[in-house]
């Protein structure tokens, strides 16, 4: 009897000391710019839509899935030098007159705030978020928000979804042919961006 007493009192003292994993800490995680994906359309002065890609620099989230609201949030930058469409002219136009990279080399995006929650049904739903923040782009910064797909499998997390804004908030000139034929003012951004867990 005494040495069932004895194990008892072994084996919780044994367990007390064992790391625990801290509660209510945020899990952090690291955009992976190989498995990511942006891509721009605006309408050409022809009336076609122009379909571009843009590559991720680097980024990082991070959240505690029990309380998100609070403790979500995400930066993340994009190489605007980056832009292709498949049409080398057309590209060298863009990254030069428009965007104008050797001016501003970086699109950056930070939240500041997560505004709509919306719960996965199911582990096999996404979360649907409305994420807050400054969009930095051509020199200029503008607030957005941008309705988001989430999900975690495996560890990895993708965000999916799509955003507009107008040329003219960033400064930006509206491309023109023949100075009579103006391309659209509003760009589509549709993005996927996929981040893994650090351990």
């Amino acid at each position: 009897m005494r040495i069932s007493r004895f194990l008892v009192i072994l084996i919780a003292t044994a367990l007390a000391r064992l790391p625990t994993p801290a509660l209510g800490e945020p899990i952090h995680f690291r955009l992976l710019p190989k498995e990511s994906k942006v891509q721009t359309r605006i309408v050409d002065p022809f009336g076609q839509t122009v379909v571009g890609e843009l590559t991720l620099r680097e980024g990082e989230a991070q959240g505690q899935t029990d309380n998100l609201r609070s403790s979500g949030s995400v930066r993340l930058s994009i190489d605007a030098a980056s832009y292709n469409s498949n049409l080398g002219l057309r590209d060298q136009d863009v990254q030069t007159y428009y965007l104008e990279v050797k001016d501003y080399p970086e699109i950056r995006f930070t939240s500041t705030g997560i505004e709509e929650i919306k719960e996965p049904k199911s582990p096999a739903d996404p979360w649907q978020l409305t994420i807050k923040g400054i969009l930095q782009l051509h020199g200029t910064k503008r607030e957005i928000r941008v309705p988001v797909r989430l999900s975690y499998r495996e560890r990895k997390i993708t965000a999916e979804g799509n955003s507009k804004f107008a040329l003219k908030d960033f400064n930006i000139a509206v491309p023109t042919l023949l100075f009579r034929f103006r391309s659209g003012d509003q760009v589509e951004i549709t993005f996927r961006f996929v981040g893994e867990e650090q351990l």
